[in-house]
């Protein structure tokens, strides 16, 4: 099952975290009233005086002319959107930002053991929400993103709506067709057909959905029976891995340099293995006595993560710094972060010793042997138990 957290804007609920006066009153965020932009977002008390999202500022002036007008902050929405998605994260590592800027999925699948009865979770989460952000949230559960996020825009505080896979249908069934992301012209085929109902949509047959309006709109045919074929894209809130050493006394011997340098190596290899992530680029700062700080970046072909991998990259570019001072400190920093995988390193080493990206290798052996040496074995899982019709071999 998927849950759906529907709040407020990101943009509005920074600007009432920011001025608490603000809730409850008529905003506006998008800029001034004076200036030629959009709305953005709006409060619920404006909303009631007619003001919607795209609108111009100088018409919802219009329609609530006591309204507060501000400027969208970038910094405070994207610091609560992060907030949202990290409060979330510590539930489950099986979270995924929406399209709606107010909008978070996550999948409760890993939550069954600790939390076998689901309406002590949803309200551990919607606490967890009105803590960081002092936003109760309202909660859709149900066995796709679609139909939690639907049920989660028709929830109310306090009270989450919960879909039960075998009632999808009957639940959709009630909602007039806007519901689907239609283009205006389905729309309108979709009404004079006198489809006006998910529930009336249901009762055609695929086929005969597919034979009357192509191929492209079966995805809107398949979220009307509540089958959505998305998939969550985890959120990995955002992680620093540093490691730092002051040198004191100051330090100008080279191989007491890396003798330091590995122990920082061994650190911030310790860190991406605790998280499952590898390195493409390590930045190294030496802060030297009375001289300006020396930077230097080492670079990979693919994540690192191993103490080995990290200090052959890092060891070389040491010997070869223009040091013009004893050093204070040595900072290792890791960027270009990313999940680690497990590679086969005996398959990348070359006649000559040195070893070469995946991609590379291929190149190669396909080069010196020829195309049809190296190819892609492609496995076809709902196949004949045979290996003739299970596993499939393509050109690499």
């Amino acid at each position: 099952m998927i849950c759906c957290v529907r709040t407020p804007h990101p943009s509005l609920v920074a600007a009432w975290l920011k001025a608490p006066v603000l809730r409850g009153r008529s905003l506006v965020i998008g800029g001034l009233a004076h200036e030629r932009a959009s709305v953005t977002t709006a409060s619920a008390e404006a909303r009631a005086q007619g003001v919607v999202e795209g609108m111009s500022l100088n018409q919802a002036q219009q329609f609530s002319p006591d309204a507060i007008f501000q400027p969208v902050d970038e910094e405070a929405t994207a610091r609560v959107r992060q907030s949202l998605l990290s409060t979330l994260h510590h539930f489950t590592p099986d979270v995924a930002a929406g399209e709606d800027p107010g909008c978070a999925f996550l999948k409760l699948d890993r939550l069954t053991l600790r939390w076998p009865d689901r309406s002590p979770l949803l309200a551990a989460i919607s606490h967890a929400i009105d803590a960081v952000i002092r936003v109760t949230p309202t909660l859709g559960v149900a066995s796709s993103m679609f139909v939690s996020k639907l049920a989660a825009d028709h929830a109310t505080v306090g009270v989450p709506v919960i879909v039960e896979p075998e009632k999808t249908r009957a639940y959709l069934a009630r909602y007039p067709i806007d519901v689907l992301p239609l283009d205006d012209d389905l729309r309108e085929y979709l009404e004079l057909l006198g489809l006006r109902t998910i529930g009336r949509l249901q009762t055609i047959s695929r086929h005969a959905f597919r034979r009357q309006f192509g191929v492209k709109a079966l995805d809107i045919y398949d979220l009307g029976q509540g089958n959505d074929r998305r998939r969550l894209r985890p959120f990995r809130p955002p992680v620093r891995i540093e490691a730092s050493e002051p040198l004191e006394p100051p330090v100008d011997n080279t191989e007491a340099l890396q003798f330091i340098a590995r122990a920082l190596a061994e650190r911030v290899s310790a860190s991406l293995l605790a998280e499952g992530l590898g390195t493409r680029m390590v930045r190294i700062t030496l802060t030297q006595e009375s001289a300006s700080p020396l930077p230097i970046e080492v670079r990979f072909a693919y994540p690192m993560t191993t103490v080995g991998e990290l200090f052959d990259g890092i060891r070389p570019r040491l010997l070869a710094a223009s040091i013009v001072a004893p050093l204070e400190r040595i900072t290792l920093c890791a960027g270009r972060l990313e999940a680690a995988y497990v590679r086969q390193p005996g398959l990348l080493i070359r006649r000559d010793g040195f070893k070469e990206s995946i991609a590379d290798a291929v190149a190669r052996l396909q080069e010196e042997y020829g195309p049809s040496l190296v190819q892609r074995a492609e496995v076809h899982a709902d196949a004949a138990p045979l290996v003739d019709h299970r596993i499939l071999w393509k050109p690499a």
